[in-house]
């Protein structure tokens, strides 16, 4: 991407309803601020797998957890895991991050759901100077 510095925003949200309630409400799993879309994209594809394993370990990767033959459809782990290790995703999202254009994912799970979002700002929106006492 030619033109002024740019800075990426990342954050994992989990959204679900308040028992007793009807009321919906965001809670932030993690943030990101980054001048480099590497590192923006490892971290979200990281916090992805990370969420995956809360929500349902990988039977794959912890030999302790049994495989289910029949899973849930829509899977919320599973759609996750995808997502974070298909490469033509990572390739979508580059393009997508290359032309300043915002990389969200929400994946639903019941009455949850689960956002994994990149937003390209420019940089100078990224750092500010932090106040400073007159003494």
């Amino acid at each position: 991407m030619s033109g002024p510095p740019v800075a990426y925003l990342c954050h994992v949200i989990a959204e679900g309803p308040v028992y007793g309630s009807r009321e919906i409400v965001p809670f932030v799993l993690g943030t990101l601020r980054t001048r480099s879309q590497d590192t923006a994209l490892t971290w979200l594809r990281m916090q992805a797998l990370r969420l995956a394993d809360g929500l349902d370990p990988d039977p794959v990767r912890a030999p302790w957890a049994t495989r289910c033959d029949r899973v849930p459809v829509p899977d919320a782990p599973t759609e996750i895991r995808v997502w974070a290790t298909d490469p033509a995703e990572d390739r979508a999202a580059r393009a997508r991050l290359d032309h300043g254009v915002a990389v969200s994912v929400v994946i639903p799970d019941g009455p949850d759901r689960y956002t994994l979002a990149i937003s390209p700002r420019p940089a100078r929106v990224l750092y500010i100077h932090p106040y400073r006492s007159r003494r």
